[in-house]
């Protein structure tokens, strides 16, 4: 039996916890504007993208800002139209990026699912 816990699991449930706090909290603006009370499944797979990016994409790069980390920032990078290669972004470039990787930045396609992968481009996009 085993009763110890993890640094992972604590961080793993504590972003599950984040994620669901910024779902209720949409829910609750949502009420306080009058509009419908029901989170969007884009919604939710949004919280989850950002519960992945934290935990698989926030050491290389910023989220909150275009300054370059490690990697580039992401901040806007879906109103830009461009990737820092020039080349055009769309969900299918986003996507083979995620899973192939660049330059320096490894491929995650044995990491994550492809249901991963759109929520994390669900939300780069509300970036």
């Amino acid at each position: 039996m085993r009763l110890r816990t993890t640094a992972g699991e604590w961080l793993g449930g504590g972003l599950l916890l984040v994620t669901l706090c910024l779902a209720a909290g949409a829910v609750i603006s949502a009420q306080s504007q009058g509009k419908p009370a029901a989170v969007s499944s884009e919604t939710a797979e949004s919280a989850r993208g950002l519960a992945l990016f934290n935990e698989r994409c926030a050491i290389c790069h910023y989220d909150q800002s275009a300054a370059q980390k490690m990697g580039p920032g992401l901040k806007g990078l879906y109103a830009r139209g461009k990737f820092a290669d020039g080349k055009k972004v769309d969900d299918m470039s986003m996507a083979g990026w995620i899973e192939k990787g660049g330059k320096d930045m490894p491929g995650l396609k044995d990491v994550l699912k492809p249901a991963d992968i759109r929520a994390l481009i669900s939300y780069l996009k509300t970036l």
